[in-house]
């Protein structure tokens, strides 16, 4: 065999020695990629729409009041009330900006409470798959009109001065609050796209509110604004519509009632009905998501 010859063998040995190191190193990566498309696929976690046991909901609401009442209010109105009688009598005379005298003949605007404004918001944990436990937070406040009762010097008035009806209303606050509450809410259906529940809520009241009193004279009515703490109930009728196991919107009618106290007064009551709009969130779908 001649040199040139054994060159040409050594030559194609070494060719068929990487043809089968390729092929074995293909077959290696093969082997390690076709378990990956072979294993069957994971399944898709649950997704259940609505109200359901282990279920966590955040609910963001605002609205109005259709009617406002109580102790509290009956009281301001009374003495609105008051103090426009003893106008009509003459005991009280009624001025303009405090300078120009109004004749009695001109009736005197009636005092008015607004619609107050609601906000919301609260975490409901599914209990059950109908029954749910809730913590919240909510704010209140009403606003009105009135005549306020001012006094100007007078040197033929024993005290030295007089009281007077400011002819033309001014705006103020009524009542306004925060409301820390803890209830439970029960679920007609569950896990259905239409959600109507029930609730009841314990609360407890940071408040500030409008209080006149007596002061130099019976006739003096002080403006003074109260502050204090109480306690309050809370009813309510609603429904939850959900567009996607994800998010709803909400719509509930609620009514509620204040146990008040401050340092101008030991007991008043404030009652409240409205209704609220609102959006909820599934946050243990929202969860899943992110897995």
């Amino acid at each position: 065999m001649t040199h040139g010859q054994t060159l040409v063998n050594f030559l194609g040995m070494k060719r068929r020695i990487l043809s089968k190191r390729i092929l074995l190193s293909i077959l290696a990566i093969l082997n390690v990629i076709s378990p990956l498309y072979s294993q069957t696929p994971t399944p898709r976690l649950e997704y259940p729409i609505g109200f359901y046991q282990g279920g966590f909901y955040l609910n963001l609401q605002g609205g109005e009041t259709v009617y406002t009442g109580g102790s509290l209010q009956k009281r301001e109105s009374s003495l609105q009330n008051s103090i426009k009688t003893q106008t009509q009598l003459g005991v009280m005379p009624v001025r303009l900006l405090g300078s120009l005298s109004v004749p009695q003949v001109i009736p005197i605007p009636d005092g008015k409470v607004e619609p107050g404004r609601t906000g919301r918001v609260f975490f409901e944990y599914g209990l059950t798959d109908h029954l749910g436990i809730l913590i919240s937070y909510a704010s209140n406040s009403v606003k009105g009109e009135r005549s306020d009762q001012f006094i100007y010097s007078d040197r033929n008035s024993a005290t030295g001065f007089t009281p007077y009806l400011e002819y033309a209303p001014t705006k103020y606050t009524v009542y306004k609050d925060k409301v820390y509450g803890l209830g439970l809410n029960y679920h007609f259906l569950t896990k259905n796209k239409f959600d109507p529940y029930i609730g009841l809520e314990l609360g407890l009241v940071n408040f500030s509110a409008s209080y006149r009193s007596t002061g130099y004279t019976n006739l003096y009515l002080q403006s003074l604004m109260a502050q204090g703490t109480g306690v309050s109930g809370r009813a309510a009728l609603g429904i939850n519509y959900y567009l996607t196991p994800e998010f709803g919107f909400s719509f509930e009618l609620h009514g509620m009632k204040r146990m008040l106290k401050s340092n101008l007064f030991s007991s008043e009551t404030f009652d409240q009905v409205g209704f609220q709009f609102g959006v909820i969130f599934n946050l243990d779908n929202i969860s899943k998501d992110q897995r």
